[in-house]
């Protein structure tokens, strides 16, 4: 009869399965690895979102300041403009009533 090395299967069988056991512990490391990753991928996304709804808010209060502004600015360019035709008015009142009451009598 043949004879059989029993020493040979044993030792391709632990081999299979070493291999078999780090193919699944690397598996697993990649699973463990795409888990924290989608994790921290969704917190960055949410701090994103907050970060850009605060800066939107930022920006339409400024809006709303400047709009504010803008009105201040209108209404003051308003009084500045009627300032001269008022001053010009007023001096040409005074300067009227000096000239009338400089002036002699007309005789007739």
């Amino acid at each position: 009869m043949a004879e059989i090395h029993s020493e040979v299967r044993p030792l391709r069988h632990k081999r299979k399965v070493m291999l078999g056991v780090l193919m699944l512990g690397m598996s697993l490391l990649c699973i463990l690895m795409t888990i924290l990753f989608l994790y921290v991928n969704s917190a960055a996304n949410r701090r994103v979102e907050e970060i850009r709804h605060a800066s939107l808010d930022a920006a339409a209060r400024r809006e709303a300041k400047v709009d504010k502004l803008a009105q201040q600015v209108t209404a003051l360019q308003h009084k500045l403009d009627a300032l001269p035709d008022r001053t010009a008015e007023q001096t040409a009142d005074k300067v009227k009533r000096v000239v009338i009451q400089d002036e002699p009598p007309v005789k007739q």
